[in-house]
This record gives C-alpha cells, sequence and structure tokens, in this order.
C-alpha cells in the first residue's frame, strides 16, 4: 500500500492538505511518526532534524535532510542526482540535500569542471527573497507597497535593513574571518559534492528584491586551457542545465524567466581576464526547486530507481 503521511509541529496538526491526489490530515511528528515508511523528507530546519533523523533511520526509514544538520558529516552524502548520483549507494539512511546556493552554482559549474578541471571558484550570489522564506516574501511586498522615500524594516522582516530597491550583504550570521556562513557553505559543500576537497572558493552573499530565483555570477579557474565553444558544448549536453546564451541579442538567464523552472540558465559565458585559464559565467535557479524540493525529489527517484535494479537483478 503507497501511504503519504504529513508530519509537522502540533501547532499544525489536524489541517488537512492535499498530497498525491488526496486529501491528507497533517499529524503531529514524535517518535513514532516513521514507522512503516520508507522515505521521508525533512525540511523544517536543523534542529528538527537532529531531534528526529536518526529516530527515523532507526526505524528503517531513509531521510532526505534539506536542512543544513548533515551536509558536513563524513558519513552523510550530500547529493546532487545530476552530479554525484553514486554516492546514494553508500548512505546510511541519511542524505543530506545542498544549501539552495550552491546547487544552482554547481549546476552550471559542474559540466564545465568536467571538461577542464576546476582549480579554483570565486561567486556572488544575487538571492531572492522567498529563499528566507514567507516572511522574506512578505517584507518585500510591505515595503514596495509603501512611501519608496519612508520605507522602514517591519519587525516582522527577517532581514536587518528594508530589502525594497535595496541589497543587503548579509545572509546568515558573520563569523570570526568576516565571512558569513551562508557563504562558507558554498565553499565546503562545493568541496565535498565534486570531491575536490582542497578546491579554492570564495564567496559573497547579497540578498536582493528579487522574489523568486537565485542568480549566481561565477569566476572559475580551471587547470586546463579553456575556450567557449566547448564550454557551450558543455553546458548544452549536461541534463538539467538549459544554455541561455546569446547576450547581443538580449538573451541571458534572469529570475523572471527560471521561477517555477526545474532547469538552471547559464549565460553571459566568456573568457576571465583576471584568471588564468578562466571563464566567467551567470547562473539562475529556482531555489525552492532545485535549491531545495526538486532536489529532494529527484534524490528520491534516484533510491527508488536503485532498489527496482536490485531487485531485476
Amino acid at each position: 500500500m503507497i501511504e503519504a503521511r504529513l508530519l509537522a509541529s502540533n501547532r499544525s496538526a489536524g489541517r488537512e492538505i492535499l498530497a498525491c491526489g488526496n486529501k491528507e490530515k497533517v499529524m503531529e511528528t514524535t517518535a513514532e511518526s516513521f514507522k512503516g515508511l520508507d522515505l521521508a523528507i525533512f525540511s523544517s530546519g536543523s534542529k528538527v532534524s537532529l531531534e528526529f533523523a536518526d529516530m527515523a533511520r532507526k526505524q528503517g526509514c531513509v531521510v532526505i535532510d534539506n536542512s543544513s544538520a548533515f551536509r558536513m558529516d563524513p558519513q552523510v552524502p550530500l547529493v546532487i542526482p545530476e552530479i554525484n548520483p553514486q554516492e546514494l549507494d553508500n548512505h546510511r539512511g541519511i542524505i543530506a540535500n545542498p544549501n539552495c546556493s550552491t546547487a544552482v552554482t554547481l549546476m552550471g559549474l559542474y559540466p564545465l569542471h568536467k571538461r577542464f578541471g576546476l582549480k579554483r571558484l570565486i561567486t556572488s550570489t544575487y538571492q531572492a527573497v522567498s529563499g528566507a522564506g514567507a516572511a522574506g516574501a512578505n517584507a518585500l511586498l510591505n515595503e514596495i507597497s509603501t512611501d519608496s522615500s519612508n520605507i522602514q524594516n517591519n519587525q516582522d522582516s527577517p532581514f536587518p535593513y528594508p530589502i525594497a530597491f535595496n541589497l543587503i550583504p548579509h545572509i546568515d550570521d558573520f563569523r570570526e574571518d568576516g565571512y558569513t556562513k551562508e557563504e562558507i557553505k558554498m565553499r565546503n559543500e562545493s568541496r565535498k559534492i565534486l570531491d575536490l576537497p582542497k578546491v579554492h572558493v570564495s564567496c559573497t552573499c547579497v540578498r536582493v528584491p528579487v522574489m523568486r530565483a537565485h542568480s549566481i555570477s561565477v569566476n572559475a579557474e580551471f587547470e586546463s586551457p579553456v575556450n567557449v565553444p566547448d564550454a557551450r558544448n558543455a553546458i548544452e549536453s549536461f541534463d538539467g542545465a538549459e544554455l541561455y546564451d546569446l547576450p547581443s541579442s538580449g538573451s541571458y538567464p534572469m529570475p523572471l524567466d527560471f521561477a517555477e523552472k526545474e532547469a538552471c540558465g547559464v549565460g553571459r559565458l566568456r573568457i576571465d581576464h583576471a584568471l588564468p585559464n578562466g571563464l566567467a559565467f551567470w547562473v539562475v535557479g529556482d531555489q525552492l526547486w532545485k535549491g531545495a524540493a526538486l532536489n529532494a525529489i529527484q534524490i528520491a527517484e534516484s533510491l527508488v530507481e536503485r532498489k527496482c535494479m536490485e531487485f531485476i537483478s
């Protein structure tokens, strides 16, 4: 029997939500909630994941976790199915989903890494307000409806400053070295997913007044000599990436084009003038889909496919 079990906090228990074509009642998450389940997708933050993921695993339920709780755990695979699906064969009951900006960036970078061999990575992210949840989207909508000469930060906003008509180079907490935790995720997670533990990575994360879809400016240095035609071919032949690169005709990826779209757009491909064997390019992807929910679903699909292949063989 196929069952979709919707779990949440006690505040949401009792609500009915349409799932898998049926109205399902939301239940409070407890230690017993995962009995009889094969897969569970967690998306409630690190605290909840740390509390319940191991309980689920011990009950035979494979956890796909969207928080940062397990991403850098050496026992837990960090997976983008188009890039490192082989890591799913090594899971021990918990699989981590990468940070949204990392996932979108690597969908453009990985095919170039395969072709030329990544040596150094410099990124600047332009992250949509919905990356901070419904509160982030509401903050932008509320602010743009007010007098632009008198915008003030609402107490319900998740941002430290007004976001309408503004940019905020500050996402997550600052560390002692001046980087934010969000910026360090780009470095650490890219190293793990690409299996390049010593690759040089620097990142600046910026919140922008865009409703949905993150954009990333990438400057990458490679081991082998690069050229734009080969780079374009690499992008075009990679599942999950869409080459959108005719800048002279005004064709390049933008958030409005890639919101609610499964593929990530890659454009503005050009030789980098500052890095040897360098390429500069621009990647855009829906952070709620490929940066979160879609990637988790793809992991679940890959696990089911692997089980079916085992059964057939």
